[in-house]
């Protein structure tokens, strides 16, 4: 995907980003909305103007020493506001929009492997942010080096003297960004051949002392760590009689308390999407943890078998023989009109029906971009169902001429309602369900790992990108893969295929076609362009 130098990100509500002032001060969200309606498309083309506008963030600097490098906050605009916006810091303040949006950057090279990108585009850019981030790194009490001050993004805790707050040390989405950020670096500085320059080593040692992801005693992923030792240190501990061992049990047994444990963000969870720094093969018990706390936020309250009266969904499995791969019927039954502009195809088969009032009252309730990121966490947990059950929770009918309350939901032109508006889920929606059908490393290639078996029994997906630069078609059947095409255009690699346990280690050549059956099995191979995949 071409970069365009002068094009503007959107924002939120689908237009482009405007001047503060009109339309009420319209900015573009770096944190989350940006970035999830980049999700599914390569992740580069709305960051054209990061490029343009980088420039200009240095000038907005910290309170503290000025740091090398560039920042972006919560939010920016055209004019690349990099101060922090202004109201409640729960909100207001967060400077790590900028290193979320580098993330992106570095996921659009493993895609597509280009490499001229990388290194005229990307790691430029990635690099000054590192540059900032290190000199935003203190050297914290213990051993570790800290963000301070630090929040959740828009989300509080109870601080140990009962009052509520947000800012803290080293949150886990900060510590999680950074890593991700920190490890595309080095990545990229290898990738070009510069890995043994002073700085690639400064990143290196910073990287192995930054904080580990810590599991509170309910076993859920901490959202707020060093805070508690910091006010622990402060009621009068003597930083040095504690060891490095009470240190770890004083973060362990001092977890913030949550005000609002069915919150709408799920920022401690980026480290599993869409960071990397969770994994159900390195890092299991960091898994099961990011399970227990998408359970604390509510999902085991979703119900979505409940039928209404007046607001019904139909959601139907294309058969593989179609040129779709699936179709949506929308019916409500006060009002017939909005269901006659929408096809119909007696072919597809029996409905799935939801209903809003379930919705409404779930404990996963609330925006679509929260649903979707749920949704993809899920999904990369290889939590099938769930991960159906919130896609279901998301497509659902809203009508616009009805007040409400609840949040997410699309209207009859399946724009997401926020209300209004909101492009956030739109995006996210196909980039969740990518993750349920393709998941993939630089290595590795993992074929339908969280494919909801009884409720898409049979269908197809073409074209779906995985990293490393492999194209991916796969066609299921009752359940279980029927076949699988892919192939490579840039460079030849070995990788590891996975299938329900098996895995096929393959040896793949640039401009070849490779079909494989259920068992993994190289079927035929073809010269890329023959008209010839499913």
């Amino acid at each position: 995907m071409a970069l365009q130098p002068l094009q503007r990100p959107y924002d939120r509500c689908g237009g482009h980003a405007r001047p503060r002032g009109y339309r009420n001060g319209l900015v573009v969200k770096a944190r989350s909305s940006m970035e999830t309606s980049r999700w599914p498309c390569c992740r580069c083309k709305g960051f054209a103007s990061v490029a343009v506008e980088a420039s200009r963030w240095p000038h907005d600097r910290s309170p503290r020493r000025p740091p090398d490098g560039w920042v972006a906050h919560q939010v920016t605009d055209i004019w690349a506001k990099s101060s922090p916006d202004r109201g409640d810091p729960v909100w207001a303040f967060w400077p790590m929009g900028g290193a979320w949006i580098c993330t992106h950057l570095w996921e659009h090279y493993r895609f597509s492997m280009d490499k001229v990108f990388l290194q005229q585009t990307a790691f430029p850019l990635m690099k000054e942010c590192a540059s900032f981030l290190l000199d935003w790194l203190i050297k914290g009490r213990g051993r570790y080096l800290e963000t301070n001050p630090s929040t959740s993004p828009e989300h509080s805790f109870i601080a140990p003297d009962g009052k509520t707050a947000s800012v803290s040390y080293s949150s886990t989405m900060d510590i999680a960004i950074i890593k991700e950020v920190f490890l595309a670096v080095v990545s990229s500085a290898e990738i070009l051949g510069n890995s043994d320059s002073e700085f690639i080593q400064q990143i290196v040692k910073s990287l192995s002392q930054l904080p580990p992801t810590r599991i509170a005693r309910d076993g859920t992923i901490m959202e707020w760590a060093s805070g508690c030792l910091v006010k622990l240190l402060s009621s009068g501990f003597s930083n040095s009689i504690i060891s490095s061992t009470m240190v770890f049990l004083i973060l362990q047994a001092q977890d913030f308390e949550d005000p609002d444990v069915h919150h709408r963000h799920v920022s401690h969870l980026f480290g599993l999407f869409p960071g990397h720094t969770i994994t159900i093969e390195q890092t299991p018990e960091l898994c099961k943890a990011a399970s227990n706390s998408l359970y604390k936020r509510g999902s085991h309250k979703l119900n979505t078998d409940r039928i209404t009266n007046n607001l019904i969904l139909n959601l139907h499995m294309a058969k593989p023989d179609r040129t779709d791969l699936w179709g949506v019927n929308w019916a409500r039954s006060d009002r017939q009109d909005w269901a006659s502009h929408m096809p119909i195809d007696q072919n597809f088969a029996s409905p799935i029906t939801v209903s809003r009032d379930s919705f409404a009252v779930s404990g996963d309730a609330g925006p679509g971009w929260s649903t979707t990121w749920k949704m993809a966490l899920q999904a990369r947990l290889r939590n099938s169902e769930h991960a159906y059950k919130l896609m279901k929770q998301l497509i659902v009918l809203v009508d616009p001429d009805h007040e409400a309350d609840y949040e997410g939901g699309f209207y009859s032109n399946l724009f997401t309602a926020h209300p209004p508006f909101q492009i956030d889920a739109n995006f996210g929606l196909p980039a969740a369900i990518a993750e349920m059908l393709v998941q993939s490393t630089d290595q590795d290639l993992y074929l339908l790992p969280a494919l909801p078996q009884n409720k898409w029994p049979t269908g197809y997906v073409r074209g779906l990108k995985a990293r490393g630069g492999m194209i991916v078609n796969i066609c299921w059947k009752e359940g279980e893969l029927h076949e699988t095409w892919f192939w490579i255009k840039n460079q030849n690699s070995i990788r590891q295929l996975h299938y329900e346990g098996r895995v096929m280690t393959v040896t793949l050549y640039r401009g070849k076609i490779y079909r494989l059956n259920k068992h993994l099995k190289c079927l035929k191979t073809y010269p890329l362009g023959e008209e010839t995949i499913m």
